[in-house]
């Protein structure tokens, strides 16, 4: 019987039975065939796993976990777990940078990490307080420990403990390690590097959290998802009649029957709105991952990454359908939604552990956001370093690419090639209208085949600014026909509704982020159920949403805003050709709504496209992208992407100009705050349970740890009753507790319009 060492690392727990867990996780975890790993990588992933709890060997922390003594400076383990990983990896490996990345991610594995500059510092007070930490180790019991761990002798034996050899190389090492600050002072590192250090920073991470959160789990993949499964589930569930169903389905036999050469990586499906690229996407993606498996003997994930939460519920709702043609069960293995208010799907766990598989992408199918996925691509937090590895030989999907910001179109670029040929990674771009970001693309759909054969519409321009006003009066209704109007900020959404209503004697359907989504995604379904006639939005609808329209107004947008509004116009081909009118509107001044919210570079190249062009049909609409999208290239500043690629080349993660952090793929609005409204007994009863969390914790009867995990319980149905708004002019009451701000019941009259949705005053803001 093994003689444990009598060490602990957590509450309970020996040391080595925490490491050789966290060994085994990572042998899961590490893919060893990727174009970046060498045999070092793997020895230095190996012994930052092992010794990353190092310094809990300590007196001081053994004390502390035990109960003995009490948190303190000479309790933390990071910097001697980080020093004493750096002096044994040195004996076995040559390469500098593995040296210096081993050294922070041990260091930072409890922290996010700082700027490599900083990080290779020592004061006298720490190199003092490692010399004490070093003393009070039981070096016996320390190399029992080291003897337990899963790991060939001969990588053992130079991790064996010689307390007094270590405590008097100490200055020797500080210097070998403040060496390092040299080469990332220059920035002079490339974005393979900072992609080697994501990959392994995120393999210790993920092993030492999963196994600490999650100790139940056993990780095991699901190989087999079959390609028929949609063609199944189009068999049975799909409309076959209509012309566009026949377009549909040549599209997606012609992309299925591509022949795939693997050692092209990045591919594209550009195919017109209503064409059913989420299912032909992921048919295809399941088509690359049975490829991949046959000839390269991995499994890749399959990530799928949209823009907006909405269309991920909506998405992942259709392919849960698709998938449950094979399982009966689509639990957490098979597929995950991962965004801030998603619900854990590994139901077999306790919610705590639940949460954290599901925030480490445990899945074959992960549904994500954009933000997530691009600041898990571009790390600066451990929680977004956690989940990097699962990006190696995964399959991207990045739907409505098109809503990228142009300002990161090169930083995307250039981090989308380097982790593609890196860690092996394919990507596929769907959209209506690919943007220049990726020229090497493999097109997988002749996209001018479609355009000309897709005429479904007309489409009227007129650029002579008009005020909402004389607009309206404007307007001649048929009474056989529907009506969408978008419109480009809340405050211009709601006066047209209130004009729109003053006119007609109908019921009229508003839609904006002011309306809490609760009622919001109500009035969606009614919409896709025929229930309006006529519809007023803001941009909201325009990507994602599917809802059909005969006629569709649109406030004057850059050009690829325009295309995705005009594909909610008569988007099923079933009542002849729709009209799509792109109009200018003014507020009271006589500025046009659109310059509050977009960039104007983009509003001046479309505004000059469009020039003495009063009418397109839909093919020359969507021709005329691909003009906008290399005139938007040639003109858009990369200024702000070389910046983080330059914060990239440093490794730098600290405040400041040059930083990875301030990479913000959605920038928040310093105005817009979440506000929780009573709207009905429904979130009465939901703000309740969410104050007597709060109640609970402050009587002791739960600690932080369970308050925080009840309530990422309840979040999902919490932000059922929030907006995130404009308060600047209106701002309700403040709830300390909840550090939120909330609308009760008796005070819905000055806050909240059951129409229209939040009642703000003054500026008027962008809808995401």
């Amino acid at each position: 019987m093994e003689t444990k060492s009598g060490i602990y690392s957590h509450p309970g727990i020996f040391i080595e039975d925490h490491i050789n867990r966290c060994l085994e996780l990572l042998s899961f975890y590490l893919q060893r065939e990727l174009p970046l790993i060498s045999d070092e990588f793997v020895l230095s992933a190996t012994l930052s796993v092992a010794l990353h709890d190092f310094g809990k060997c300590t007196k001081y922390f053994q004390d502390y976990i035990t109960g003995k003594g009490r948190r303190s400076e000479f309790s933390k383990h990071s910097l001697l777990s980080a020093v004493y990983t750096y002096y044994c990896a040195k004996k076995l490996i040559s390469d500098p940078k593995l040296l210096s990345f081993s050294f922070v991610a041990c260091k930072s594995h409890h922290t996010d990490p700082e700027s490599f500059t900083s990080e290779f510092t020592f004061d006298k007070d720490e190199i003092e307080r490692l010399k004490i930490q070093i003393e009070s180790i039981d070096q016996e019991k320390t190399n029992i420990f080291i003897s337990n761990l899963n790991l060939p002798e001969n990588v053992k034996k130079s991790l064996f403990l010689n307390k007094e050899e270590f405590k008097n190389k100490l200055t020797e090492i500080e210097k070998e390690i403040k060496s390092f600050r040299k080469s990332f002072h220059k920035c002079e590192s490339k974005i393979e590097d900072f992609v080697k250090f994501q990959y392994l920073f995120s393999l210790l991470l993920d092993s030492d959290k999963t196994e600490t959160g999650a100790k139940s789990f056993r990780p095991k993949r699901v190989s087999c998802i079959p390609l028929h499964v949609v063609s199944r589930y189009k068999a049975n569930n799909l409309p076959k009649s209509r012309e566009i169903d026949h377009l549909r389905e040549e599209a997606y036999k012609e992309i299925l029957s591509k022949e795939v050469d693997l050692s092209k990586r990045i591919y594209s499906i550009t195919l017109p709105t209503g064409m059913g690229k989420t299912l032909t996407g992921f048919a295809f993606a399941l088509k690359l991952r049975e490829l991949i498996k046959n000839e390269k003997g991995t499994t890749p994930r399959i990530i799928y990454s949209l823009p907006f939460v909405s269309i991920i519920d909506q998405n992942a709702e259709v392919l849960i359908k698709v998938l449950k043609t094979e399982f009966h069960e689509i639990e957490g293995r098979i597929l995950i939604k991962h965004h801030h208010l998603s619900e854990p799907r590994f139901e077999e766990y306790e919610f705590s552990e639940a949460r954290l598989l599901t925030e480490g992408w445990n899945s074959e199918i992960v549904i994500t956001t954009f933000v997530q996925l691009f600041h898990t691509l571009i790390s600066a937090r451990n929680s977004e370093f956690r989940r990097f590895n699962k990006l190696a030989n995964s399959i991207l999907l990045i739907d409505e690419v098109q809503a990228l910001p142009t300002k990161y179109w090169h930083l995307i670029r250039e981090v989308l090639r380097e982790v593609s040929k890196n860690l092996d990674v394919y990507i596929i771009l769907m959209t209506a209208t690919q943007p220049y970001l990726l020229e090497e693309a493999v097109e997988l759909a002749d996209p001018h085949v479609f355009r000309k054969r897709l005429d479904r519409i007309r489409v009227f321009i007129n650029l002579e600014g008009v005020s909402l006003g004389q607009f309206v009066n404007s307007l001649e209704f048929k009474k056989d026909k529907t009506y969408l109007f978008i419109t480009n900020t809340i405050s211009s959404s709601k006066e047209l509704y209130r004009l729109l209503k003053e006119r007609m004697n109908e019921k009229i359907c508003y839609l904006s982020t002011s309306v809490l989504p609760y009622e919001r995604l109500r009035r969606i379904e009614e919409i896709k159920k025929g229930k309006y006639r006529f519809v007023v939005s803001t941009q909201l609808v325009e990507a994602g949403v599917d809802i059909d329209f005969d006629e569709v107004y649109r406030d004057f947008a850059p050009f690829d805003s325009l295309n995705q509004s005009a594909g909610r116009c008569n988007r099923n081909m079933e009542r002849g050709k729709g009209n799509f009118y792109v109009i200018k509107l003014t507020d009271s001044e006589g500025k046009p709504f659109y310059s509050r919210i977009y960039d104007s570079v983009l509003c001046n190249i479309t505004e000059e496209m469009l020039k003495g062009v009063k009418e397109l049909s839909e093919p020359e609409l969507t021709n005329l992208i691909e003009e906008y999208f290399c005139k938007v290239w040639e003109k858009t500043t990369p200024d702000k992407s070389k910046k983080i690629l330059e914060a990239v080349k440093c490794f730098s993660f600290s405040s400041g100009d040059i930083s990875i952090r301030n990479f913000e793929l959605m920038e928040d609005d310093r105005y817009k705050k979440d506000v929780f409204v009573e709207i009905n007994d429904e979130a009465s009863e939901v703000w309740s349970r969410a104050k007597s969390i709060i109640e609970d914790l402050k009587k002791k009867k739960i600690d932080i740890f369970k308050a925080k995990e009840e309530f990422e319980k309840l979040k999902p149905d919490f932000y059922k009753f929030v907006v995130t708004v404009n308060i600047k002019e209106n701002e309700p009451s403040y709830d300390q507790e909840l550090k939120t701000f909330f609308v009760s019941q008796d005070m819905l009259e000055r806050y909240y319009n059951s129409e229209t949705g939040f009642i703000e005053k003054g500026e008027a803001f962008f809808e995401v």
